[in-house]
């Protein structure tokens, strides 16, 4: 499954703020970040065009204060809200990785239990389910922060993003 360039980017950025120890900085944290990024996407039911498209969120907000003319309460609140966010989606990673854990070691079993090997099943169906959804009240948050004009200039900026993002989708392939 291909996602686009520009997705990745602002997903890359909005989940890099997250603290790391100094330890882990460098490029082992940039691999780690790039493996969860890769495993963000091919677990989140194409959040990209089906949900981003439209509601890029709040680290997007970021990105375009300026052009949103964001006032430093609504920064300071987008801020909280990308912080949440990534908290959240890492809790979701590492929450799914586990659950496929089980469900492997269940599976491995001589004579694993039917209802055994059911639960891991619906156990990984809801925590993809959970990465797959736990951003969009992010991303509604960050957008019902935002006062009438800036809402429509959020709506110009994020088709213009999305338009952008198709048009490097397309210049890939050829």
């Amino acid at each position: 499954m291909k996602v686009n360039k520009m997705f990745i980017s602002v997903l890359i950025m909005a989940l890099s703020i997250l603290a790391l120890p100094a330890a882990h900085a460098g490029m082992s944290a940039k691999k780690e970040m790039a493996r969860s990024h890769m495993y963000f996407r091919q677990h989140t039911f194409n959040f990209g065009p089906y949900f981003y498209q439209y509601h890029p969120g709040p680290h997007w907000d970021l990105v375009n204060a300026k052009k949103l003319h964001l006032s430093p309460t609504q920064i300071k609140a987008e801020e909280h809200l990308v912080k949440g966010m990534k908290q959240d989606t890492m809790r979701g990673i590492r929450d799914l990785k586990a659950a496929y854990r089980r469900y492997k070691n269940d599976a491995r079993q001589q004579a694993p239990k039917i209802s055994t090997l059911i639960r891991d099943v619906k156990a990984v169906g809801h925590t993809q389910a959970y990465l797959a959804y736990e951003m969009i009240p992010y991303h509604l948050k960050g957008y019902r922060l935002l006062n009438n004009t800036q809402k429509v200039i959020y709506k110009r900026l994020a088709q213009a993003n999305w338009t952008r993002i198709m048009d490097m989708k397309k210049m890939r392939k050829h």
